[in-house]
Formats: structure tokens, sequence, C-alpha cells
């Protein structure tokens, strides 16, 4: 089971996905505990990494001086 997914947080693609899920499982509420709509689930799940791993390449693309890592790393700073 997933937790509750907030239409505002994935991208539409993916909202699509988890739509089609809720859906799945409103209209077959017996079934979806036997696996009748696990066919989506592999989908989702994809779209989801593929987002977030998309939004961790981004925010690295796009450290700001005060990041952990640099204050961690301070010597690399300094030789520069």
């Amino acid at each position: 089971i997933h937790p509750d997914f907030s239409p505002h947080l994935p991208v539409e693609e993916c909202n699509a996905f988890i739509n089609l899920l809720k859906e799945c499982h409103k209209n077959h509420s017996i079934l979806k505990f036997f696996g009748h709509c696990n066919d989506l689930n592999p989908e989702m799940r994809k779209c989801l990494k593929n987002e977030c791993m998309e939004k961790r390449t981004k925010s690295r693309e796009h450290e700001n001086p005060g990041s952990p890592e640099r204050l961690f790393n301070p010597a690399s700073e300094s030789a520069k």
C-alpha cells in the first residue's frame, strides 16, 4: 500500500499513473487485495523514481556555497 500522493507534488505524467491506480482500487475494492491493480504499480514507481532522480540531479547542479557538502570539505575550497 502506498501513502496518499498529493496531486501537486508529482509531475503530470506521474499523476496519470497515480489516478489510474486510485481509480482501479476504487472500482475493485476487493480484487485489489488479490493483485488486480498490481500491473499499474511498476509504471507508477518507475515514473516517481525518474522524477526523484531528475530533482536530485537538478539540485546537485545548483548547489549553493553554504551546502552541507561544502561545509564538510573546506580543504577543497582553499585549493581553488
